[in-house]
């Protein structure tokens, strides 16, 4: 007799004890609290920068300063909320709401066949794309897997396979001018950009093509990804407030730079699993709720963003990692939000992209229904992150910090 994946694989029942409900996500308190501390993050712990010119950027308006002790840059909240009036709010964006899509880059291809994994080709990419473009779920993609030092190349093959709006990776000045042609004549791309290194460390390396890409008026996102247990504090508001700074860094610089060009806040909130090792485990219903909290955040603020979801910490496509995603999109679907990668292809960890699993779970998001949710409580604010963060600072300390050694059996079981 068939099962269903939620039949076989079910929805573990947390506790609830000292925790919140809410079907309006909006209404939580907890929202406005992670955006507090974000600033304050910004503001009183700053962020390591070694970059000349962006301590110059910063230090220019009189609302921030570098500390030579720390190597920090401190920024006044102030200066945040500034570039927050300037920067195109999310009604302007061109992705609506409630978009599902392919971001993400994996190094291999699982072979459906062999379940072996393999080095990506122009042919993988382009079979990704058309099945991407037939299919009326996914509302944007970025490339998906990465071939390595073809950007012209991999914009050019994704813009003749895929009319829907894309996300693409261009740091070299040939790539820089491909995405500035497809922006002033197809518009819909965004150039994807990752110039914090968790926590709180700024990627110098990034930063000629990210101020260069800005400069250009090419819209941007900046990317984030902190671990709950490992770069980021072991609670959920902890992990929210870290991951909301760098993106808040981010996109403050950009505004800096170029009042009014568009910049979509990409913050990934993970989660290091303690009973695997510390990997991240994109599969937890967890997982999806941390990314679902931060996008109503931003939500609030008006501000574009893309989160990850309805992804699986399955090696292969199969019904456990079906069960994941049917939770994903479920929960997506009863709340709302803006903008989801990851949502189809890929595998654990991201390592992986399965066409097999793309074709499979395109099916599945345009099936499943928001009463498929799976019972998700949302943790309430936690005090005690904020001062982790501080106590941390730009050091990946958190393993070995009492706030994540305290909170292992609290936050993050499901």
């Amino acid at each position: 007799m068939y099962q269903s994946p939620e039949t076989m694989y079910p929805m573990p029942q947390p506790e609830t004890v000292g925790r919140m409900e809410s079907e309006t996500l909006d209404q939580l308190p907890l929202l406005d609290r992670i955006h507090t501390d974000a600033l304050r993050v910004l503001e009183e712990v700053g962020v390591k920068c070694e970059s000349p010119e962006v301590r110059s950027i910063f230090e220019e308006t009189g609302m921030a300063a570098y500390d030579e002790t720390t190597g920090h840059l401190y920024v006044l909240s102030p200066l945040v909320e500034q570039a927050l009036t300037t920067v195109p709010k999310r009604d302007r964006y061109w992705i609506p709401e409630n978009a599902f899509g392919i971001g993400g880059t994996a190094p291999f291809v699982h072979d459906d066949a062999t379940g072996e994994l393999v080095q990506p080709t122009f042919e993988h990419l382009a079979r990704i794309c058309k099945v991407a473009q037939q299919a009326d779920v996914v509302d944007f993609m970025a490339r998906g897997v990465l071939i390595p030092k073809e950007e012209v190349k991999v914009m050019d093959l994704m813009t003749a396979h895929f009319k829907k709006p894309i996300y693409a990776a261009a740091v070299t000045e040939a790539g820089l001018a491909k995405a500035l042609e497809i922006h002033n004549t197809r518009g819909n791309l965004t150039v994807q950009f990752s110039i914090i290194n968790s926590p709180l460390n700024v990627i110098e390396s990034m930063i000629p093509p990210f101020l260069s890409c800005v400069r250009k008026g090419i819209p941007t996102y900046v990317s984030t990804m902190p671990m709950a247990g490992l770069s980021a504090p072991y609670s959920t508001s902890g992990l929210l407030a870290l991951t909301h700074a760098e993106a808040l860094f981010g996109i403050t610089l950009a505004q800096l730079v170029n009042p009014g060009v568009t910049v979509v806040h990409a913050g990934l909130p993970s989660v290091a699993n303690i009973n695997k090792n510390y990997a991240v485990d994109l599969g937890l219903v967890s997982h999806n709720s941390a990314n679902l909290l931060l996008d109503h955040v931003n939500k609030k603020l008006k501000l574009p963003s893309i989160h990850s979801a309805c992804t699986t910490s399955e090696e292969h496509p199969g019904l456990r990692a079906e069960a994941d995603a049917v939770k994903g999109y479920a929960l997506m679907k009863k709340y709302g939000f803006h903008q989801m990668r990851h949502a189809f292809g890929f595998l654990k960890e991201l390592v992986a992209f399965s066409e097999e699993k793309l074709v499979r779970h395109v099916e599945l998001c345009r099936e499943t229904t928001p009463d498929q949710a799976p019972d998700v409580v949302f943790d309430p604010y936690d005090p005690e992150g904020f001062d982790a963060i501080q106590r941390n600072s730009s050091n990946p300390n958190y393993m070995r910090d009492d706030h994540t050694l305290k909170n292992m059996q609290k936050y993050f079981l499901y």
